[in-house]
């Protein structure tokens, strides 16, 4: 049963009392309207408060399967780099009648914000690893003796995650490929650089250049790579406003870290009070996009052509890792899905690779809703409306800066708190906490992103692990 207790435009009254400013002139109804949002995307992405369940057909052709795309009205993002440009001309005072061009203050110019917008959506996803991409690639040898030792990848890759062999004649045949370093080859193989064979075994990025992929050992006949990556994005919103492709309750950061890297540079608009806290928000993002859930629980239901009712089979997910580890070339088995693979948040497998079209259930957390109109009904419980509009007030304070913002840091704080409060609640629901709040995310962990290290530079000692 569905909320109807308030609508969005009732919410946006709300606020603008708590403001101050019933006209809404200092604060007029699109920015009222851009504040909600946030505050509702910040509360999902912090609780986990809108789950729904999403079903799709399985495809014999596909491999890995997007979530956006085969659960669109659940998980596809919509935020785009307009979006984020009226939010920030909002928040700096500034003129937002316009997305495209720069009709504001000297203290900023269109190329600043684009610029400040393109640099921290890619290091918002090098940071996070949040968005993974599956992509197949040709591998053509040199016709050199000793083969084809590594190769170049595009020059949008950030990160890899995963590769795999793709060898096709007769039949295709998969391998799946280590990540290792020339010292573990060289140490079990010394002769590996100059013995080539099909398939490989492993795979490094350590020693070659960036965006080059080197194999172990090189491979002596033509092949392809399957292969999953992070990937950077450019943007032109001056030409077409495009969406930034990250889950829309996470696009907030991208807010955050603009505004940081506007207001911490030399200048008139320098102001590093409000930089570093901007900055701070944005880190905090990123910490919350490493614990962000999507799968909550899988089914397989039926062939899609089947005649006959068959029971539903629950799936426990598992990450890409364990299953490569117990069942390395799986790629090469077809039939009835046994198990749900999940490769990142966003992508998804299958094991075996499935053989037909079947029925797949997912309960997800999904993107928060999103008004589309005033006389939208809010979907939250009247127990909850209070902490948002408190979160948006701290939210709309921030365009005035000074005692009144820090001020507003109470219902900040009240805000953390109801959210916490009602993670608590859920978390007491559920017998498989870890599961439910983490299994989306197991498989950074599992393969390592990132390491905290004691120094700086290439081949420090390691600290510590963080993915």
């Amino acid at each position: 049963m569905a909320y109807t207790h308030t609508t969005f435009g009732q919410l946006k009254a709300q606020l603008a009392t708590r403001l101050f400013d019933t006209t809404m002139t200092f604060w007029v109804d699109a920015e009222l309207d851009i504040l909600l949002r946030e505050a509702l995307r910040t509360f999902g992405l912090l609780t986990g408060f809108w789950r729904e369940r999403a079903t799709f057909n399985t495809d014999p052709d596909v491999t890995w399967y997007d979530l956006p795309a085969y659960a669109p009205t659940q998980l596809a993002p919509t935020v785009t780099d307009r979006d984020i440009i009226q939010s920030v001309q909002y928040a700096l005072l500034e003129t937002a009648a316009v997305q495209t061009s720069w009709t504001g203050t000297e203290q900023f110019t269109y190329t600043d914000i684009t610029n400040a917008l393109q640099n921290r959506l890619n290091q918002f996803l090098s940071d996070t690893g949040i968005v993974v991409n599956a992509s197949t690639f040709g591998w053509n040898i040199l016709i050199v003796p000793g083969g084809d030792l590594q190769q170049e990848l595009p020059q949008s890759t950030i990160d890899i995650r995963r590769v795999a062999w793709l060898q096709n004649p007769p039949t295709p045949y998969y391998t799946t490929l280590w990540r290792e370093d020339e010292r573990l080859f060289s140490a079990g193989f010394p002769l590996w650089p100059g013995q080539p064979q099909t398939p490989p075994e492993s795979y490094t990025i350590m020693g070659p250049p960036p965006l080059t992929i080197r194999l172990e050992p090189p491979v002596s006949v033509n092949g392809s790579l399957d292969i999953l990556t992070v990937d950077s994005v450019a943007l032109d919103p001056a030409v077409l406003p495009t969406i930034l492709g990250i889950p829309d309750d996470l696009t907030p950061a991208i807010k955050w870290g603009t505004l940081a890297d506007l207001l911490g540079k030399d200048g008139i608009a320098s102001d590093i009070t409000r930089s570093q806290f901007c900055e701070k928000r944005y880190q905090q993002y990123v910490q919350l996009a490493r614990l962000l859930p999507v799968v909550i629980h899988a089914q397989f239901n039926n062939t899609v052509s089947a005649t006959t009712t068959i029971p539903a089979t629950g799936l426990i997910p598992a990450t890409l890792q364990e299953l490569e580890s117990s069942t390395p070339n799986w790629q090469n088995t077809i039939g009835p899905p046994e198990d749900i693979i999940l490769a990142a948040p966003n992508l998804i497998g299958f094991n075996p690779r499935v053989d037909d079209a079947y029925s797949i259930s997912l309960d997800v957390v999904r993107k928060t809703p999103m008004p589309t109109s005033d006389s939208y009904q809010i979907q939250i419980g009247r127990e909850q409306l209070d902490t948002i509009i408190d979160y948006a007030e701290h939210l709309a304070l921030f365009k005035v800066g000074g005692q009144e913002w820090h001020a507003t840091e109470r219902q900040a704080d009240n805000f953390l708190i109801q959210s916490i409060t009602y993670n608590q609640r859920i978390s007491a629901a559920a017998h498989a906490v870890f599961s439910a709040s983490e299994q989306s995310q197991r498989q950074k962990q599992q393969t390592v992103r990132r390491l905290d290290t004691s120094a700086y530079g290439i081949g420090t000692v390691k600290a510590g692990r963080n993915a």
